[in-house]
């Protein structure tokens, strides 16, 4: 188990890929390690395998934060779920799952499959629903994070942690470009966007090379990451497309890569 008075700030690729199978990427799934907690954003499938191969734990989850419910962002909540009430390796301490409004509706849905399988003692799991209209700040014990709706889905967020002693973490979620969506990434040490497709084949609802380019620009953010990467994006220089639009040191993710802030 992690040592909750540890001052750490790492933040692991879990997934960098889409609902197309890829055999170099897994769908969505980011986590951060601060203080001693650990913060998942997106739980796309295979999360739970790929948290066991860098060494984390699922038990030690202390949030989870969907960006919206499609199901390349959710589909190891139920695995999560399952695994999390096993008598012998479920977890102990509490889990709050978090997303926009109809997140618990969501979850019932599932429940009206999986019924029992998925259930957790309520002292253990906690689903905290945000309107996407509103901008949302929750207190952490190292930090706070601010929730801003993303231009995607009505249920889009994107997420900007920023820790005590001052870093950023940012994280799109899949959005196409936004006001909202720079002012998450404004002066972000670490801004983790979204480049799902090469610029010939950008689709709407989404960012490609340029648009994730000019989001940072706008933005001031010291690294890019690009990630939500369709297979097209690994058949061109996405890094030369993104250059066109900003200076800074930019990124393409891959699966198991660590940052450090």
């Amino acid at each position: 188990m992690l040592n909750k008075s540890a001052a750490t700030v790492e933040v692991c690729v879990i997934g960098s890929g889409t609902g197309i199978p890829n055999p170099r990427r897994r769908p969505p799934a980011l986590v951060a390690k601060m203080g001693g907690h650990l913060m998942l954003f997106d739980c796309g499938a295979g999360t739970m395998w790929g948290l066991a191969e860098v060494g984390l734990d699922f038990r030690d989850l202390d949030w989870l934060w969907f960006s919206h419910f499609h199901p390349d962002h959710t589909g190891d909540l139920v695995p999560l779920l399952f695994a999390s009430r096993s008598p012998l390796y479920g977890r102990k301490n509490p889990l709050v799952i978090g997303g926009a409004a109809g997140l618990q509706d969501f979850y019932q849905r599932l429940h009206a499959v999986y019924g029992q399988w998925i259930e957790l003692d309520p002292a253990l799991l906690t689903f905290k629903e945000i309107d996407p209209e509103t901008a949302i700040e929750t207190e952490l014990p190292f930090g706070r994070l601010i929730s801003l709706a993303m231009a995607h889905t009505k249920e889009s967020l994107g997420y900007r942690l920023e820790s005590n002693n001052g870093l950023v973490l940012a994280y799109s979620g899949d959005t196409e470009y936004c006001g909202n969506v720079v002012t998450l990434a404004s002066e972000a040490d670490l801004f983790f966007c979204e480049c799902s497709f090469p610029d010939h084949l950008a689709s709407a609802g989404h960012l490609s090379p340029a648009g994730a380019g000019r989001v940072a620009r706008e933005a001031g953010c010291k690294r890019l990451v690009l990630t939500h990467l369709y297979p097209a994006c690994d058949e061109t220089d996405v890094v030369a497309a993104c250059r066109k639009e900003y200076s800074g040191e930019i990124i393409v993710a891959e699966d198991q890569m660590w940052f450090k802030l």
